[in-house]
């Protein structure tokens, strides 16, 4: 759509029946997504209360949150860019929403207490295989614990896991797992709604400007 104060009859119409497509599948797409989320939120909390049936009532509460004098980091980022929309000649922009999750396992220097990754060191593997002649190999299994262990006591990086799961149980059943999924599922979601408003909000503002220029035309031709 050209940006020019002069618009033909049929670039306008072709615009204003442009425009009504996107706000039609814009607004099919938010119904379905605010769905979606409110499915995966049902999920999640049906499973914290499977999970305090399970472990207790005690085990999932407000009691493992960490309090206001504790730093906690949060793992779950939100990102806005501008994005162009598509679908359309006009220059249209609009913020689409992203979420980014970080990898809750980190690597700290024991020494100088300095972070020095957040892979893990591509997550050491629990088993290790030493090579005792060119005929037989012997495979050997080390915990994580015991390799944390070691690691401190030599003065190697420490292995830190700030997932907020073991707030709750440090060995977490499947329920909670699950229900940290779906949440994290509706953290997604959200962002996805919040773009789609966005998107649909660009969309309806530039249709009412081109519906204003539609009138102004055919009030002039009647005019004339």
């Amino acid at each position: 759509m050209a940006t020019s104060t002069q618009f033909s009859r049929e670039a306008l119409c072709d615009g204003l029946d442009q425009l009504s497509i996107q706000q039609l599948e814009l607004m099919d797409h938010l119904i379905k997504s605010n769905m979606s989320l409110e499915e995966s939120m049902r999920s999640g909390f049906f499973l914290l209360s499977k999970t305090r049936y399970t472990l207790g009532t005690n085990a999932v509460c407000l009691l493992q949150l960490p309090t206001d004098e504790s730093e906690v980091e949060s793992l779950a980022t939100v990102v806005s860019s501008p994005v162009v929309l598509e679908k359309y000649d006009g220059d249209i922009m609009y913020h689409s929403v992203d979420t980014k999750f970080v990898d809750p396992v980190i690597t700290v220097d024991s020494e100088k207490g300095i972070i020095i990754s957040d892979d893990s060191d591509k997550k050491i593997q629990g088993l290790r295989k030493r090579v005792t002649s060119a005929e037989e190999q012997k495979t050997e299994e080390i915990s994580d614990e015991n390799f944390e262990e070691q690691s401190v006591k030599k003065g190697k990086p420490k292995i830190i896991n700030r997932d907020p799961i073991r707030w709750f149980s440090a060995l977490p059943p499947q329920t909670l797992k699950h229900a940290q999924q779906d949440f994290k599922a509706a953290i997604n979601l959200i962002a996805q709604c919040a773009t789609t408003q966005l998107k649909l909000r660009a969309v309806n503002k530039e249709y009412k400007r081109l519906y204003e220029i539609k009138q102004k035309l055919d009030k002039t031709d009647k005019e004339e």
